[in-house]
């Protein structure tokens, strides 16, 4: 399992709507937790989007094991602009994840256009990773399942 995908909740879903909520510090232990686990079983690569929420959470996690572990980290944006609309704490996070990932890529070389550019990324992340850590409430989890139901059998799940 080399390349690992991570997503998860944006914050509103979560019911966070600013930087200190003690909840993030408990997301990101998850996330470190799970992370930590799959650089056990061999993970090189964490790919991502960078939606706010959980997936930027999660790279500041993986900005922090990188000094200690030999992992890479990638973020591919579905479309460009795409921080424009967040909070300015989401966006200084997103502008430092863009600044010190190994690459970063938009997807698209566009704005938001339409769904399509949300489907290609899911369906670019099902082909790349191996593997996926996701945060994740079965009870109200259906967008997540939605998006990543055309996951295989070879692919590893790890979820809190």
């Amino acid at each position: 399992m080399k390349v690992v995908a991570i997503t998860g909740y944006r914050p509103h879903e979560l019911g966070i709507f600013k930087a200190d909520h003690p909840g993030i510090d408990i997301i990101k232990e998850a996330y470190q937790r799970k992370i930590m686990e799959a650089i056990e079983l061999g993970a090189e690569w964490f790919i991502f989007s960078g939606t706010n929420g959980c997936e930027l959470w999660a790279g500041e996690v993986l900005l922090e094991l990188r000094e200690t572990y030999p992992i890479k980290i990638a973020v591919f944006p579905p479309f460009l602009q795409m921080e424009e609309k967040y909070k300015p704490f989401e966006q200084e996070l997103f502008i430092r994840l863009q600044l010190e990932a190994d690459f970063f890529e938009p997807l698209t070389q566009r704005p938001y256009e339409d769904p399509s550019q949300l489907r290609a990324k899911t369906a670019f992340f099902l082909d790349k990773a191996a593997g996926l850590i996701t945060l994740y409430d079965e009870e109200t989890g259906e967008a997540l399942v939605f998006s990543w139901k055309g996951l295989n059998e070879n692919t590893r799940w790890s979820y809190s």
